[in-house]
């Protein structure tokens, strides 16, 4: 790990996005950032109460698990209205870590909410008011911007080699395949024979090192080009389920409903609101 170079990287992107920017491990343990400490708010309730270190470790381990389902970064807000963005880092489609900005405040959100939260934990009201109103604002639209300068600096990081990754697992051989093909009709047996592994070493491999199962894993993958085709695009239903792999429009249909709460036709009319 080129310590110089990263830390060189995340300060350049402070500097533009008034953003604390992070560098993790593949378990989401911090090993650089900058600067050094914690937004105010987040470093208090953290050290206020063990619970809110727990929860909040927790939302950032599952913004992480989205960002490796859909391949790119994510954009979220932590569990106390805090806007973040996590994004994967590979070196030659090895997972080697992440990238994490935050913690701001969007326009149109208001500090009230992270006001009312260090009361809640104690603190007093003229305390709680200046610690919340020091939380930065951010344009929404340049957090687009910013979160765009971001993943490019990720990729940076992993193609200048500033973070080298191991030999590919039994796990991350299976994701990269199914991150391939997807929306292919392709079956366990298939995953097993591209990487030479047995059914019962992939699918304990899998689990293990990506806490989902395999199918799992794949269903959230067509299921998030599947969301995106339904906002975007002017396919029928029946032809999105096929072009994401789904073997018919009625499993496709069942599985979507209990991603969303809703059937695919629902969300289109929704979306288009």
């Amino acid at each position: 790990m080129n310590k110089d170079k990263i830390y060189s990287v995340l300060k350049e992107l402070n500097n533009i996005s008034s953003f604390r920017i992070s560098l993790h491990t593949t378990e989401f343990n911090e090993i650089a950032a900058y600067p050094e400490r914690k937004q105010a708010f987040c470093e208090f309730i953290q050290k206020n109460s063990e619970n809110e270190l727990l929860q909040c470790k927790q939302c950032d381990r599952e913004a992480c698990q989205r960002a490796l389902i859909i391949g790119d970064t994510v954009i979220y807000k932590c569990r106390h209205g805090l806007v973040e963005a996590i994004s994967p880092l590979y070196n030659f489609d090895v997972l080697t870590g992440f990238l994490m900005m935050g913690q701001v405040i969007c326009d149109g959100d208001s500090t009230v909410a992270a006001q009312n939260v260090l009361q809640n934990l104690g603190m007093n009201c003229t305390e709680a008011k200046n610690l919340a109103g020091g939380i930065p604002v951010i344009d929404g639209g340049k957090l687009s911007s910013f979160v765009n300068i971001m993943t490019v600096c990720a990729s940076y990081l992993t193609l200048s080699n500033a973070i080298t990754g191991a030999k590919s697992s039994v796990a991350r051989l299976a994701r990269q395949y199914i991150s391939e093909h997807f929306t292919e009709r392709i079956s366990i047996s298939d995953i097993c024979a591209a990487v030479g592994y047995s059914k019962s070493s992939v699918l304990s491999a899998f689990k293990k090192e990506f806490s989902v199962t395999v199918n799992t894993y794949l269903n959230e993958l067509r299921l998030e080009r599947a969301r995106k085709l339904l906002e975007n695009g002017n396919f029928t239903v029946n032809e999105i389920a096929l072009s994401c792999g789904f073997s018919d429009q009625s499993y496709f249909s069942k599985v979507f409903s209990a991603k969303y709460g809703k059937s695919p036709t629902s969300y289109r009319k929704d979306e288009a609101q």
